[in-house]
């Protein structure tokens, strides 16, 4: 059946070049079409609060984002008038500047703090616009769109950077360890088509995670590069054994399709071991990488036998002596510790397996802009939490309304207000809550009593009277009367008024009001839990459990919780399935059970060093390494065993050991730089943080998965000889 497959394949191989090349371009033409996603609250699970709130607001409310604008050096009488510029922005819902909390003096220079609350939806043209009206101003911005925007330019800019200088590396490894000038060059092109069907059929999804848009080509090229190896490995030993090229060719497929598939297949479960992530950025990463692997096994099974066959002529007259890298010394190195450096290496990952459950891991990124950081440091941290509550525009429902904004205002973290700012319909709208008699209404609109008393008994007013009750009253009458009227009372009026339906429209939903609380905390503080139960129990002690929240902080509280879960479902799921596809290849349950072992003592050792050496660890690092890691370096292990088994045939433990170690490290080595060298380029060259403490922890990780398939895995293998030998 192998035969005939391979055969087949290698007769048809001009359609299939031309089919994969023509579909390469369209995929290329396709890009574009990729929508990609900055916002991970949306990958948030359904029943969570901050997916609840979320849901709630968006039925109720345009969402809204917040933006802090500081201006430098201007006078109070300026920053009103920007503020006021702003707040009659397309999208803008309030711009406030407060004269003595937005006030600071520091370094030479006075800085003046404009809150700005827009529709999320238009939050990147509202940037646009603010920053052009404060060209010729000093300012700093922070906020989500601004942060967004950097984040995007960061990737856009530092992407082609780590995949220049990964490619390059690459490039080289392959050139010392392969046997033609060629060979490396027919990589690439296999490798290019591979990545193009895969991002260009992204359009496919809704869309794609930031993280997914930037270590998807990297993790490809690094991940699918064995199967070129191996198939271009066969095809030129058969070459040397003097075969033509269309037979070399198929006997090459038939030789590469089981061990090729059993690693397409081990990384492919790694991958899918995330789409279990109740968090569904596990989802999105998961299936997009699976869907690579599998293109990348088919370019190279059917794109790859075409170029190698084609360009055979080209390779025998570009031969070189490949850099032959001997086994001999890793086997030396553990004969001469005997059976000590296998020891110590157990010692080593059962101390790091207690070590790595101590663990501390973050939700968020370690470094802010500096405009950001710099703000915080004048003004403190400014996180926005959004609270819902059931409408109830009655002199009952304002005093709640009041009493939970008095409440949530007075908490306290690290003897610290935690409310920086609060908004609400009491308090923008605050006007409109009060009663007013005339002469209270005659100062409010700054008319004289005598003519406020004339409206009040034309309109059979005889009690004190709420503002928002006023206002419309009086509205009324003065477009019934607005001859006799003074136009400029009348422009006075509707500014009033709309005044008044903006903080309607920012605050009240039919069903549901909301506050919008400014939070002086850090993403990062260990207290923000225990800050977002004290509020939650505020908010539930005034309105009952018919309230939610929703905001970043939350959102990060959110992810911390079903962490945990996720942690043990994707690293017992990546297990299972790794498992299962090598107890298939071997037909032996010992085989899988060790390899297993090994790794996972890897990643261990990589998560304990991790935390000790960077500190906290990103938590979507341990949950895409760890299928990675299982499922892209066992293949390492599954190569050496399967030498050992089959040099066991005709020799002793030892020289099986020995004779497997050097058979496998060419291989094992340049897959394993690859990984390495592709991991610790994204670490180094990206400054966005989530993506690169991915990329160092996979590239530390794959370098401790090769030293223990080299230097733990052939002792084992001896130790267990008597279940893995398959004799």
């Amino acid at each position: 059946m192998k035969q005939k497959l391979a055969g087949f394949i290698v007769r048809t191989r001009a359609l299939w070049m031309a089919l994969l090349l023509g579909l390469s371009v369209v995929a290329a033409l396709s890009l574009s079409n990729t929508r990609v996603n900055y916002d991970l609250t949306s990958y948030l699970a359904e029943d969570t609060e901050t997916k609840r709130g979320i849901n709630l607001m968006n039925g109720e409310f345009s969402p809204i984002s917040a933006m802090s604008v500081v201006l430098l050096d201007v006078s109070e009488e300026e920053a009103n008038a920007q503020a006021g510029e702003m707040a009659a922005l397309e999208g803008v819902l309030t711009a406030v500047h407060d004269p003595k909390e937005g006030f600071r003096e520091a370094d030479g220079h006075v800085y003046r703090l404009i809150n700005v609350n827009m529709d999320a939806d238009r939050d990147e043209a509202v940037l646009d616009a603010v920053e052009a009206q404060l060209a010729h101003i000093g300012h700093l911005i922070s906020g989500g769109a601004k942060d967004n925007r950097n984040l995007r330019d960061s990737i856009n800019r530092e992407m082609p950077t780590v995949m220049a200088v990964s490619c390059a590396i690459v490039f080289l490894i392959l050139l010392a360890m392969t046997g033609s000038y060629v060979e490396p060059f027919i990589f690439f092109a296999v490798i290019a088509v591979s990545i193009l069907l895969n991002m260009g059929s992204n359009w496919i999804f809704d869309s794609i995670s930031f993280i997914t848009f930037a270590v998807t080509a990297i993790l490809q090229l690094a991940l699918a590069m064995d199967y070129s190896i191996m198939l271009m490995n066969s095809f030129d030993r058969l070459l040397s054994q003097g075969l033509a090229p269309r037979a070399a060719m198929t006997q090459a497929l038939c030789d590469a399709f089981m061990p090729i598939s059993s690693s397409a297949l081990t990384t492919v479960a790694g991958m899918l071991a995330l789409v279990f992530m109740s968090f569904t950025i596990g989802y999105d990463i998961g299936v997009v990488l699976a869907k690579g692997i599998v293109l990348s096994m088919l370019t190279v099974f059917l794109l790859m036998p075409g170029l190698l066959t084609l360009c055979a002529p080209l390779l025998r007259k570009t031969r070189h002596k490949a850099l032959h890298i001997s086994g001999g010394g890793v086997s030396r190195l553990s004969s001469a510790l005997h059976g000590a450096l296998p020891l110590l290496l157990i010692a080593l990952i059962l101390v790091s397996a207690v070590l790595q459950r101590q663990n501390v891991y973050t939700y968020t990124v370690r470094n802010i802009g500096e405009e950001a950081q710099r703000i915080g440091t004048l003004f403190g941290q400014s996180n926005q939490l959004v609270l819902l509550f059931p409408r109830d525009d009655s002199d009952q429902g304002i005093e709640k309304q009041e009493q939970l904004i008095e409440r949530v205002s007075a908490l306290t973290a690290n003897d610290r207000p935690v409310v920086q700012k609060a908004l609400s319909m009491v308090t923008t709208g605050k006007a409109a809550m009060t009663y007013y008699d005339a002469a209270s209404a005659a100062r409010m609109l700054g008319r004289s009593e005598a003519s406020v008393q004339s409206a009040f008994n034309m309109l059979n007013i005889e009690t004190p009277i709420r503002g928002d009750e006023l206002v419309e009253k009086m509205s009324n009458l003065l477009h019934a009367i607005s001859f006799l009227i003074p136009q400029d009372a009348v422009e006075q009026l509707e500014q009033v008024k709309d005044q008044l339906n903006t903080a309607n429209t920012v605050f009240n939903g039919p069903h549901y009001s909301r506050a919008l609380l400014s939070l002086d905390i850090s993403l990062a503080d260990p207290q923000n839990h225990e800050t977002l139960e004290e509020i939650r129990a505020i908010l539930r002690d005034i309105y009952g459990q018919d309230t939610a929240m929703a905001g970043t902080l939350l959102a990060l509280d959110d992810i911390a919780i079903s962490f945990s879960e996720d942690m043990r479902r994707v690293s017992l799921i990546t297990v299972i399935f790794v498992f299962l596809i090598v107890l298939v290849s071997f037909r032996s349950a010992v085989i899988p059970a060790l390899l297993v072992c090994v790794i996972q003592g890897a990643i261990w050792i990589n998560m304990c060093f991790s935390n000790w050496y960077d500190g906290n660890i990103f938590f979507m690092c341990y949950l895409i390494c760890v299928g990675l890691q299982m499922g892209a370096t066992i293949d390492y292990g599954i190569l050496l065993t399967n030498h050992y088994r089959v040099q066991r045939r005709s020799l002793p433990p030892p020289e099986a050991a020995a004779q497997a170690i050097s058979l496998s490290l060419q291989t094992i080595l340049t897959s394993g730089l690859a990984l390495v060298v592709a991991g610790f380029s994204v670490g180094i060259v990206s400054s966005v943080y989530y993506i690169s403490s991915i990329g160092t922890m996979l590239g530390r990780g794959a370098l401790v998965s090769v030293a223990l398939v080299l230097l733990l895995l052939p002792k084992l293998l001896q130790w267990l000889d008597r279940w893995v030998a398959g004799k």
